[in-house]
């Protein structure tokens, strides 16, 4: 039995969720936004993408007040409503993106740090180095016990939101609407002149939107360690609301002191508009280190959630059973021990002399990889809200559950099926754990997940072949 003190408190968990959900987007959207989209429709894409991420939020907290004893949120849901493969693919998806996520944010990390040595810039070794021991480093904090990560996530999120409010805060006067109002919007893309339309627009935009809310489901992941369901749901709502208004008033502001030829042009926007405010050249410095800041707090953030994600499915049998084993803090020590090795041997990826694209293809493949435990979890609130609305019962949270499973289906054909179907490759190496969990239960697998997964090992078959081929590039 846990002990009360080792629970986590709404702030906390608030935390986590907002450390999880800004990491290294809110220092690029408003450049990434301007390159797909002119500032009218922006707005509009941050309105839909933002209402979507309420509903998944919404669904988060309908699924944890309904059903309060699946206390490991994302994979759970999937497992309850569809069976043993779903919920091991959503479990596994999930930890996927973590910690491909934290092999993304560790090359941001030395990427803004060589903009800031300049000349003294590091040595692709010496960044793979540094990284490593920044990985192990959060490893033994963690390793100290899930309270006290959270604890050190608490801290880190504090001091990134600084320069954020900064940037909030001092941007505000230089606020100019003829900026933000470019002409023929919905034809003509002013950060490039290419021709456009207001649907397509707001479709590219969606893409960079989700990654932005991608950590939406935190709290109810670590809802097994919460003090309550409620604290839960009121940290989902927080969290959730508090990341919205703070995306959208900086892209607001950019996008309005800025022009759009401009913004597209920089390499850090927010660091363009604090040039631009009596900040001046201080202000480039000080966005460095909050993105440096950033990516090391939502790197620690994404370490606990994939942690959690992975020793839950093991403690129910999805996973191999030693995955499930933890060291006297209740730390699952064999999932964050294969969470790292992961990160250590993808992290190699840093010694490619292009770390820009290293990163773009991390978080790519990441945000795909999120979109199948997102549809899983909302179309499960379907099937349960179903009944209810049948028996007269939360009729609007079966609404809510439609939306957020339409919103989720929008943004998988927004990002690009061509995007999701790399993901297989990940989903069929999965198979492998799964079928040594089932040996160790003694459990025969289904005739309809066989079929699943030969068909995954096909795709993944042909997959390798087009890309030894070079007949496809990821």
């Amino acid at each position: 039995m846990k002990q009360k003190d080792d629970k986590l408190g709404l702030w906390l968990l608030v935390f986590v969720g907002i450390g999880s959900m800004i990491g290294s987007g809110i220092f690029n959207s408003p450049k990434d936004l301007i390159h797909v989209a002119n500032p009218q429709s922006a707005l509009i894409a941050w309105i839909i993408g933002g209402l979507g991420a309420l509903m998944l939020a919404f669904v988060f907290i309908f699924l944890a007040n309904r059903k309060p004893n699946l206390t490991s949120g994302i994979y759970e849901y999937a497992k309850d409503g569809f069976g043993d493969y779903m919920g091991f693919n959503a479990a596994w998806g999930y930890w996927s993106l973590g910690w491909l996520g934290n092999v993304s944010y560790l090359v941001l990390f030395f990427k803004t740090l060589n903009d800031l040595l300049g000349d003294k810039a590091l040595s692709p070794t010496i960044c793979f180095w540094a990284g490593s021991a920044i990985l192990w480093i959060y490893y033994f904090i963690i390793r100290s016990g899930i309270k006290e990560g959270a604890i050190t996530n608490f801290i880190v999120t504090v001091a990134k939101l600084i320069p954020i409010a900064l940037a909030i805060v001092a941007g505000i006067g230089l606020l100019n609407p003829e900026i933000f109002h470019v002409a023929d919007w919905q034809h003509t893309l002013a950060s490039t002149g290419q021709k456009t339309d207001v649907v397509s627009q707001i479709g590219d935009a969606m893409a960079i939107i989700l990654w932005c809310f991608v950590g939406v489901e935190s709290a109810s992941v670590l809802s097994g360690r919460a003090a309550d369901q409620k604290t839960v749901q009121q940290a989902t709502l927080i969290s959730v609301l508090t990341v919205l208004a703070i995306y959208v008033l900086l892209t607001v502001i950019s996008m309005s002191a800025i022009p759009a030829k401009e913004l597209h042009a920089s390499p850090t926007p927010m660091a363009l508009l604090l040039e631009k405010t009596s900040i001046g050249q201080t202000g480039a410095v000080i966005v460095k280190l909050g993105i440096m800041l950033s990516v090391l707090g939502a790197g620690l953030s994404w370490t606990l959630l994939s942690v959690e994600t992975m020793y839950a499915a093991a403690r129910d049998g999805v996973m191999p059973k030693i995955l499930a084993k933890e060291n006297r803090k209740k730390t699952p020590t064999s999932a964050l021990l294969l969470t790292q090795l992961f990160t250590q041997f993808f992290l190699l990826a840093i010694l490619s002399p292009n770390m820009n694209n290293t990163y773009l293809a991390a978080i790519t493949v990441g945000t795909s990889l999120v979109l199948i435990p997102y549809f899983l979890s909302s179309l499960y609130a379907v099937k349960i809200s179903w009944h209810d609305k049948i028996t007269g019962r939360n009729f609007r949270f079966f609404t809510i559950s439609v939306l957020g499973t339409i919103y989720s289906i929008y943004v998988i054909v927004s990002v690009g099926l061509r995007y999701l179907i790399f993901t297989v490759l990940f989903y069929a190496v999965g198979i492998i754990l799964f079928i040594k969990a089932k040996k160790e239960k003694n459990e025969s697998i289904k005739g309809w997940e066989k079929i699943v997964m030969v068909f995954l090992c096909v795709i993944a078959a042909m997959l390798i072949y087009l890309l030894l081929s070079r007949k496809i590039d990821l």
